[in-house]
């Protein structure tokens, strides 16, 4: 299946067409119904939107968040795009990924990251896909670096500094890219594909994606809750914020939308995950792993545990009596090293990161 030709927020808002810079990234995804889970929990009926499959260039929700990004990209006719990140981050080597495809020169300033250990495998295939590599914490040296870099000419014409993909900025166009997902999911619904879920549970590996479903669930007239679990020990999102920004960001640009206000009534953040009463205080077998083995899906467990906790306690509970979707936003990642790379062939302040044999 190709990616869309047109997205589902512009068939319900034709104005935004001309308003709302937008590339084709991510194919509609299936939702599936997982049976043997339901029959695991007893509970109600549990079904996932497989964003795992939104592309076969990088598999998970960040097509969705570029779509945007790299339709503002392209209007402003750029040629280099300057994203920030840590060493390891998927979203930079997403931006790397999908830049490839229209000619962009992507160039990452990264920090270090909380664990250098994906963070050899993802700085080697960005360097092989022709990333600019700086270290904005790598001291004097490397900023200089960075900024002439930045200053230098980089088009044919020398009239194009890079435009700058700002953290708020890509939170923002990803936000846009899950609320067009919930009109998918709505389309879905309204073919009698699956019911109007009752709760839907996010990984909030950025945010992005919770405040996208949320603003989605209340323009589609979904009537549900969104439910996110952030991991311990991070700062957790702030959907509704981003979701009101992305709310006023369609407004300035219909007027059916400029008459209506965005609400976030329906959030549910979830801290530490209570067993429920006369279970043990410790699944036998952890969320993650019971995904995989008895529906045979993986998944990036950092992200998704906390939330498919929470979706298994409520099942257990009954919380949840109609039924649940989990949105599955990032699968497992598992970088391939590139051999033929060197440490040397790095910029000097990353090679930190390599150990060497």
């Amino acid at each position: 299946m190709k990616p869309s030709t047109m997205p589902e927020l512009f068939r319900h808002y034709p104005e935004l067409r001309e308003r709302l810079p937008w590339v084709p990234l991510a194919r509609a995804t299936p939702v599936e119904r997982l049976e043997r889970l339901e029959s695991y929990l007893h509970g109600g009926p549990v079904w996932v939107k497989r964003d795992d499959r939104t592309s076969r260039t990088h598999p998970g929700g960040r097509a969705r968040e570029l779509e945007f990004l790299f339709g503002w990209v392209l209007r402003r006719g750029a040629r280099r795009l300057l994203a920030f990140g840590p060493a390891d981050s998927d979203a930079c080597l997403a931006i790397t990924t999908f830049a490839r495809r229209f000619g962009v020169q992507p160039i990452l300033a990264l920090v270090r990251p909380e664990r250098a250990e994906r963070a050899v495998a993802t700085l080697e295939i960005e360097h092989a896909l022709g990333a600019e590599l700086h270290r904005v914490d790598g001291g004097p040296r490397a900023l200089w670096r960075l900024l002439r870099s930045c200053l230098a000419r980089g088009d044919a014409d020398g009239s194009r500094r890079p435009l700058v993909a700002w953290p708020r900025r890509l939170a923002l166009l990803g936000a846009l890219g899950y609320v067009n997902g919930v009109y998918e999911l709505q389309r879905q619904i309204n073919c009698g594909i699956l019911p109007g879920p009752e709760r839907i549970y996010v990984p909030t590996h950025t945010g992005a994606a919770a405040a996208g479903i949320l603003l989605g669930c209340q323009l589609a007239k979904l009537r549900c809750t969104v439910v996110i679990a952030p991991p311990p020990g991070r700062r957790a999102p702030h959907p509704e914020g981003l979701a009101t920004r992305a709310f006023a960001t369609l407004a300035r640009r219909s007027r059916r939308l400029g008459s209506s206000a965005f609400g976030s009534g329906f959030l549910e953040v979830r801290g530490e995950v209570e067993p429920a009463p006369g279970q043990a205080s410790a699944p036998v077998q952890s969320p993650a792993s019971l995904w995989r083995d008895l529906e045979g899906l993986d998944l990036d467990v950092r992200l998704a545990s906390r939330p498919l906790a929470a979706l298994f306690e409520d099942e257990r509970r009954g919380l949840a009596r109609g039924p649940v979707l989990y949105w599955h936003t990032r699968p497992a990642r598992r970088l391939e090293r590139w051999p033929s790379l060197a440490p040397a062939d790095l910029p000097a302040e990353f090679r930190e990161f390599f150990v060497a044999p």
